[in-house]
């Protein structure tokens, strides 16, 4: 679960405001105490998430204060309120509930829930049979998610990937460089081979990794909808299989895509849009090989999570271009 993160004066003089607008709109009871769980990396001084706590119950406060100008958060509302009535009725999946918005646009509140995130189980649980439940459900979410809109036929373009891929090259050291230019060369005669190729668009989460979604009791339920869009279905699975990595299994576990044979079949056992296999098994290569090659970079000092993370990313990859 995540931990608490320190606020600046000026930050918790900004959170103190907002509380007293929620308060003063909605609640009928005040706030007992508030803690930050979440910074972003890349707006560390724009967005954040802080948990508001009552007697009773609790909330959670996000917050972009670049959202007044954006309507980023604005619309992140209007499309929880129509999500939450979308998958009313649904046995197993849900989002996490609206509850404000405020008018200057600067934060909105959604319920709290006190439960681990998918993320959390992969990356920490010592059982594999509940890890493949995550799979599971993880799957059985974006299914349903992927069913609000008809999807369309929409033709691969893997430009993105093979100019990002030629981009990092040249950003690693030369042994890095080296090292990787098989598999570079590998994924840009394949995305060749595979562009225009035919896959299903849908709409889509936009940022689908497992800190995006809650493992509750019964339900499994969404939240951070800032990104959500119609694209390629597969974009979605790939941004959540790719925490696989942090599983441990031997090379024989591993299929071409780099990801266990074995959580990748249970995230399919309950997802059943028709994606096409090698246009998936392609983006998920690309994206460990992307991700392995930036914590390489000449200009990023990893942290020892990441450290870990390149050493698992690279053991992965010599497996899954050795199926090719």
């Amino acid at each position: 679960m995540a931990g608490t993160l320190p606020l600046s004066d000026e930050e918790n003089a900004r959170v103190a405001s907002y509380i007293d607008e929620f308060s003063n709109q909605f609640l009928k009871e005040p706030v007992r105490r508030y803690e930050c769980i979440y910074r972003s990396h890349a707006f560390d001084d724009t967005r954040s998430v802080v948990i508001l706590h009552t007697t009773v119950q609790a909330f959670a406060l996000k917050i972009d204060t670049q959202s007044p100008d954006t309507g980023r958060l604005n619309n992140e509302y209007d499309l929880l309120v129509e999500l939450y009535e979308y998958f009313d009725g649904n046995e197993t999946s849900r989002v996490v509930r609206p509850v404000y918005l405020s008018p200057g646009g600067a934060f909105l509140v959604t319920e709290y829930i006190n439960r681990p995130t998918a993320v959390d189980l992969i990356y920490n649980s010592k059982d594999d049979d509940q890890v493949a439940q995550v799979y599971r459900r993880a799957g059985s979410w974006l299914n349903d998610l992927h069913s609000r809109n008809p999807p369309v036929r929409y033709a691969f373009r893997p430009r993105w990937m093979t100019d990002s891929l030629k981009e990092l090259m040249t950003a690693v050291p030369n042994k890095i460089a080296n090292q990787s230019r098989t598999m570079v060369n590998l994924m840009l005669s394949e995305g060749t081979r595979l562009k225009g190729t035919e896959d299903l668009r849908v709409f889509s989460h936009g940022d689908y990794h497992g800190q995006n979604l809650i493992v509750g009791q019964g339900k499994t339920i969404g939240l951070d909808f800032t990104e959500a869009r119609d694209k390629l279905a597969v974009y979605d699975i790939v941004d959540f299989l790719k925490a696989d990595i942090f599983r441990n299994g031997g090379a024989a576990g591993v299929d071409r895509s780099g990801i266990l044979k074995r959580n990748k079949d249970m995230f399919f056992r309950l997802y059943r849009h028709p994606v096409n296999v090698e246009v998936l098994d392609y983006c998920l290569r690309g994206r460990l090989l992307k991700d392995w090659l930036a914590l390489w970079r000449n200009d990023h000092e990893c942290s020892e999570f990441e450290k870990d993370k390149r050493q698992r990313l690279g053991d992965r990859l010599q497996v899954a271009f050795q199926h090719r």
